[in-house]
């Protein structure tokens, strides 16, 4: 069977040249100038060479994009692809204590080539790979980590399951020692405890870290990670583990997501990932961690990174989008001035409106996940140091705002660039779809988008006494000087996001305040303040995007800071737009301010127009990567009976 696959996703003769352009897509020098060779390397931030050499090794033939496919062929695919990149030997899962941005960088690569293989790559990597290095022992290391790099041991991470999501705390999961046999009991006990979207599991794992209850002589010690093998090396299912394909999903149907079952597995003691606790040969306990909710807190720790990885792998989608979308619209010509099919769209300020604010939010979203990496770089526990509890919470609440940002950025884009491509937009091979179930799946993967806000929000809460919330809720307080013609400025738009924060902070910390009973605080929070929750997780999230993109101007070089000052403007005219209800109903923004900011957008959006082509050839995207046909020669591509495909016969060898 692996080998009928194999040749049925052989790719077949020649293909479509995706490097041929049409005159007009390719960017001039018009606009704002800037040295977009500079504006890149600041964009992709690190790791330059790793990224440059991952591009070249996508050239090869396997990555070229296939649609009519089988799902069986299709899933390996996504795995053979997979394969490539780990053999390349420019990542590993050890960069997680010597250079993790460098796996942060490899999932932005892979997000360009396919959204299932980014997939599959951040749940070996990550949260399997990244749970065996964290918690596991020299045991475990010496057992997977090589096969983890290789994908001789590709593994899933069983935390989800039917009935527990967001309160996986209380799954029902459990592994009870048998102290007579030195073995952990693995046992799934109702249906609502299978686990449930487990990436890899449904064809190509051989491992799990599971999660569960550990039970030992009838106490619960809280959630616990255990190496689970659930395939021999033959492909066959071990004995009482279960797996159930979960079938065609809406995106990402190369990846293989599975439900798995365990009726009382076996394992050996030593199959718990000891990191944090241990248990001894007679059934003792010991934890590093003494309550059992931050055992469960710290067993979920690679969430956190996952949040990185899923935000990156959002970005690539948004960067592509826009750049098929700039592309095409610049070569896509019709009636102008003179009645004539002589102009093209992108001249058009219907076109310029829908893109230019998405191009804007997508690099400043860029600009704070940045700095996010760096951030969390300097508390990951990689290394062995404690970290600071405040630096610590501080990367929390950053970890929960960037992922919802990027993903809904993602969808926005993806809907948005679509439609401003009409009919040809549609078309499988132009991406959008792809990119558009894959926005779908950062949204709900690695924590619910709007549950995380619920975490940032009450996070944010418990730091009410630091100076700098202290300042911001002093300014929520405080009257903005904002006037029609400075509302655009820096000054005035970091005083609109900073008083935003701190006047829904304060808002909230009222409310919730007055409530009396435990059972208060949950009525207030989940059933009558959840709106005045996401405003504030919200609004703490693009504060900290805008500040850190003024960060990177103020540190960026001149050939680059110019064009990054009236890009940062637009975003915030966007964010300060979508929420101008909110800033005149408050009264902190005068009915004259609020009719200035749709004109500022116009006006930002018309000087940014001539430069939108190059800001997207400044996300270093190879054509290779792009293609799609409506980005490059789209005239020449529907010559021929092209069938929805990027190759066979019907194409000439480039």
């Amino acid at each position: 069977m692996q080998g009928i696959v194999r040749r049925r996703i052989e790719v077949i003769g020649n293909h479509f040249d995706v490097h041929q352009r049409l005159p007009q897509q390719r960017s001039g020098g018009e606009g704002i100038q800037f040295d977009a060779e500079q504006l890149q390397k600041l964009l992709e931030h690190d790791n330059w060479e790793t990224r440059a050499k991952l591009k070249e090794l996508t050239k090869q033939d396997i990555f070229i994009p296939r649609y009519d496919m089988d799902l069986r062929d299709e899933r390996e695919l996504a795995l053979q692809r997979l394969r490539v990149l780990c053999h390349s030997g420019l990542f590993s899962i050890l960069d997680f204590r010597h250079n993790p941005l460098n796996i942060f960088a490899a999932h932005e690569i892979a997000g360009f080539c396919d959204p299932s293989v980014a997939t599959k790559m951040t749940v070996q990597f990550n949260l399997f790979g990244g749970t065996i290095l964290k918690l596991g022992t020299k045991v475990h290391h010496d057992q997977l980590l090589a096969g983890i790099d290789s994908l001789g041991a590709i593994g899933c991470f069983a935390l989800t399951e039917l009935g527990y999501g967001n309160n996986a705390v209380e799954m029902e999961t459990t592994a009870t020692f048998d102290k007579q046999a030195d073995e952990f009991i693995i046992h799934t006990p109702s249906t609502v405890a299978q686990k449930y979207w487990i990436t890899n599991s449904a064809v190509h794992a051989k491992w799990s870290a599971v999660f569960a209850q550990l039970l030992i002589d009838g106490t619960n010690h809280g959630i616990h990670g255990f190496l689970v093998r659930i395939r021999n090396e033959d492909g066959s299912i071990c004995p009482g583990v279960r797996i159930e394909d979960m079938g065609h999903k809406m995106g990402c149907n190369g990846v293989d997501n599975g439900k798995l079952w365990f009726n009382n597995v076996r394992i050996l003691r030593q199959g718990l990932l000891d990191g944090n606790s241990t248990v001894e040969r007679d059934g003792t306990f010991h934890s590093k961690i003494s309550k059992p909710r931050d055992r469960f807190l710290k067993v979920a720790d690679q969430l956190l990174s996952g949040r990185i990885c899923i935000a990156s792998m959002m970005q690539s989608g948004s960067k592509e989008a826009l750049v098929i979308a700039f592309r095409y619209a610049a070569s896509r010509l019709a009636v102008g001035p003179r009645g004539k099919s002589d102009t093209a769209i992108l001249d058009y300020q219907l076109q310029q409106r829908a893109l230019l604010p998405l191009l804007a939010q997508t690099i400043c979203l860029n600009l704070g996940l940045s700095y996010v990496k760096d951030r969390w770089a300097e508390v990951s526990g990689f290394d062995g140091i404690v970290p600071d509890p405040d630096r610590f919470q501080e990367v929390i609440m950053l970890c929960c705002a960037i992922k919802p940002l990027c993903a809904w950025n993602c969808q926005e884009t993806a809907t948005t660039c679509r439609e401003r491509c009409g009919g040809q937009g549609y078309l499988s091979c132009n991406r959008f779809g792809a990119i558009l179930g894959f926005s779908h799946a950062g949204m709900t993967a690695e924590g619910d988008n709007r549950v995380l806000m619920q975490k940032v929000a009450k996070e944010y809460m418990s730091t009410m006494k630091a100076a700098a919330v202290q300042a911001r809720l002093k300014a929520g307080q405080t009257p903005l000087r904002a006037t029609p013609s400075t509302i655009s400025t820096p000054d005035v738009i970091q005083q609109c996001f900073a008083a935003r924060d701190g006047r829904l902070l304060g808002l909230l910390a009222k409310k919730m305040a007055a409530a009396g009973a435990k059972e208060d605080t949950f009525d207030i929070w989940m059933k009558q303040e959840s709106d005045t929750v996401q405003a504030l997780g919200m609004a703490y999230a693009e504060r900290e995007t805008i500040e850190a993109s003024y960060r990177a101007i103020q540190q960026a070089p001149e050939s680059v800071s110019g064009i990054l000052k009236p890009v940062v403007a637009l975003f915030a005219m966007k964010v300060i737009e979508t929420n101008l209800g909110w800033y005149m109903s408050e009264g902190m923004l005068s009915t004259a301010v609020g009719a200035a900011v749709p004109q500022q957008i116009r006006d930002l959006c018309k000087e940014l127009a001539p430069s939108g082509q190059r800001l997207c050839d400044s996300f270093g995207i190879p054509d290779h990567l792009i293609a799609a046909p409506i980005a490059t020669n789209w005239v020449e591509y529907n010559r021929v009976d092209n069938q929805g495909e990027l190759y066979g016969s019907m194409f000439k060898s480039p």
